[in-house]
Order: C-alpha cells, then sequence, then structure tokens
C-alpha cells in the first residue's frame, strides 16, 4: 500500500514511517500539510493518507478537503488529533474521514485499521 504520512511532529512522523515501511508499505512523508499537498499532486496515486489535524499553514481538515477536489479518486484519510474533542472527532468524520486516532497513537490499532482496509473491510 502506498501511504503518505502528513504531521508536523518529526518523532511521530519517523516513527510512522518505520513501523509502516517495516510491515511492507511505501511510506511517504511530510512535515506540513503544504509539503504532503505538493508530494500528493506530484507522486502517483496513494493509496491512504493519514495526516495530522493541527498543523502549521494548512490544517489536516484543508488537507483533507483539497485531496476531495484534486483528484476524481477517491482516497481515504485517517487524521490524527492530540485532542480528543467530540466536535472534531465528529467533523471529521463528517468531512469523511476514514477514522480519526488521538495522540499518543496506538500503532498497533493503526495497523490494524490499515489491514482491514487493504482487505477492503472498511474502505467508504
Amino acid at each position: 500500500m502506498k501511504i503518505l504520512v502528513v504531521d508536523d511532529d518529526i518523532m511521530l512522523l519517523k516513527s510512522l514511517h518505520h513501523s509502516l515501511s517495516g510491515i511492507g508499505h511505501n511510506v511517504h512523508t511530510a512535515q506540513d500539510g503544504l509539503k504532503g499537498l505538493d508530494i500528493y499532486n506530484r507522486e502517483t496515486d496513494f493509496d491512504l493518507i493519514i495526516s495530522d489535524i493541527m498543523m502549521p499553514d494548512i490544517s489536516g481538515f484543508t488537507l483533507l478537503n483539497t485531496v476531495r477536489d484534486v483528484k476524481n479518486k477517491f482516497v481515504p484519510v485517517i487524521l490524527i488529533s492530540a485532542l480528543d474533542k467530540a466536535n472534531e472527532i465528529s467533523s471529521a468524520l463528517d468531512m469523511n474521514a476514514e477514522d480519526i486516532f488521538t495522540k499518543p497513537i496506538d500503532i498497533e490499532k493503526l495497523i490494524a485499521k490499515i489491514q482491514l482496509m487493504e482487505e477492503g473491510k472498511n474502505y467508504k
């Protein structure tokens, strides 16, 4: 699976890259939403985007909306938030995010979610 991970937390970015590439995924990373959008526009199709919500320049919500408008292909997006707010979770799901994970991220649960998506059991 080709995955784009976007987060301004360098340690989390490296951790996700290491964990996901370690189980065979082709992982690209970006340290902010603008760089993530640039990579998304330049690269061939991604199968999944994992993005933090609160970032400098553009938020994960803006990234999600822009990605939906850029190409004619639905790309699942999992959002990450440091805040565990019901309204933020509701907004993410209303925007057709595949899921939302709160920090600190449980890598095993994230991997399980991705595996379900690979099996086609949870695509929207």
